[in-house]
């Protein structure tokens, strides 16, 4: 997947830059509030983005509803980036919890960013 020069602008809202096949082929390097869907064929498996956190981890949340723990990825007529439910990342001693609504980011309280 090649990006284009204007994806890294730092001014940019949450929106979906492409779709690959494999969750393997999302880019290691992705721009701030950029997602990228995982499908082959039919509606997307997978959508991964870097935690708005700032640490650098990645992301990877199941969007197939036939399989558990899963996400609902809405885009409104506006455009805006809605995740439901909240996304809770745990990796060690960090935790990042928050919300994704109308592209904006609302952290929970018992996040340890």
């Amino acid at each position: 997947m090649k990006l284009s020069w204007w994806e890294w602008l730092p001014f940019r809202r949450w929106r979906i830059i492409g779709t690959v096949e494999f969750a393997d082929e999302i880019p290691e390097r992705l721009p701030k509030r950029a997602m990228v869907l995982v499908a082959s064929g039919g509606p997307p498996k997978w959508v991964g983005f870097k935690c708005p956190c700032g640490k650098g981890h990645e992301v990877l949340l199941n969007l197939d509803q036939g399989r558990r723990p899963a996400w609902a990825l809405s885009l409104s007529e506006r455009g805006k980036i809605s995740i439901a439910p909240s996304i809770d990342y745990l990796d060690g001693g960090r935790r990042c919890h928050f919300f994704l609504r109308n592209n904006k980011i609302l952290w929970a309280k018992d996040s340890i960013r």
